[in-house]
C-alpha cells in the first residue's frame, strides 16, 4: 500500500470518546466561529457526515477559498476535548486543522480530492474513535476500526463508507510537512 498506511493500531481512544459523549453540544460549533467559511459556501456538496471541528480554516473575506488560506482558527470546542489534543501533541507536536466526523450506519462520503495551497504542505491522518469503515484512496481500500491511526494521500481521490453497525466517528487532522 502506497496511498494508505496504518501508523498504529489498538490505540486506547476511550477517554477521547468519553469527552465526545460528555459534550454533544460541540457538534456543528464551527458554524458560529467568526472568520470561518462553510464548505457549502465553497460549493462543496452536502454530505451525510456530522462535523465537530476543533481547528478550522478561516478567510479574511468570503471570496477567498478556504483551501488556499493558511489561516487556522481554534473553535471553543478545543478546550473541551483535551484528550485528543494531548494525543496530537504527544505524537505529532504540531498540527493544523482538525476535527471529528461522524457517519451514520451505511453512510458514505463520496470520493473527492482535497484541493488548495493549504493541502500542499500538509499530510492528512485519521484516528478512528468509534465504529468500522472502509477507506479508499486511489485504487487501494482498507478496513479501519476504532483505535486505528492511518495516514493517507488526500491529493488522490478518496472516500469512505461506514461498514459497521454503529455511527462511525473519526478524528481527521492535518500535520505540516517536516
Amino acid at each position: 500500500m502506497e496511498n494508505i498506511k496504518f501508523i498504529k493500531r489498538d490505540i486506547n481512544v476511550s477517554k477521547i470518546l468519553k469527552q465526545l459523549q460528555d459534550n454533544p453540544q460541540d457538534w456543528g460549533v464551527q458554524k458560529t466561529v467568526e472568520g470561518a467559511q462553510s464548505l457549502l459556501d465553497q460549493g462543496f456538496p452536502e454530505v451525510q457526515a456530522g462535523v465537530l471541528q476543533l481547528v478550522i480554516g478561516g478567510v479574511t473575506d468570503r471570496s477567498q477559498y478556504v483551501g488556499d488560506t493558511e489561516m487556522c482558527i481554534p473553535t471553543p470546542a478545543i478546550n473541551r476535548h483535551s484528550e485528543v489534543v494531548k494525543f496530537m501533541k504527544r505524537h505529532f507536536k504540531k498540527f493544523s486543522r482538525c476535527g471529528f466526523l461522524s457517519l451514520p450506519v451505511g453512510g458514505e462520503v463520496g470520493r473527492h480530492i482535497d484541493i488548495g495551497n493549504y493541502y500542499q504542505t500538509r499530510d492528512r491522518y485519521h484516528l478512528a474513535i468509534q465504529g468500522e469503515y472502509e477507506y479508499t484512496v486511489g485504487d487501494e481500500t482498507v478496513s479501519v476500526k476504532a483505535g486505528d491511526l492511518i495516514w493517507f494521500n488526500n491529493k488522490l481521490p478518496h472516500g469512505t463508507k461506514n461498514t459497521g453497525n454503529e455511527v462511525r466517528i473519526t478524528f481527521v487532522f492535518d500535520v505540516p510537512h517536516k
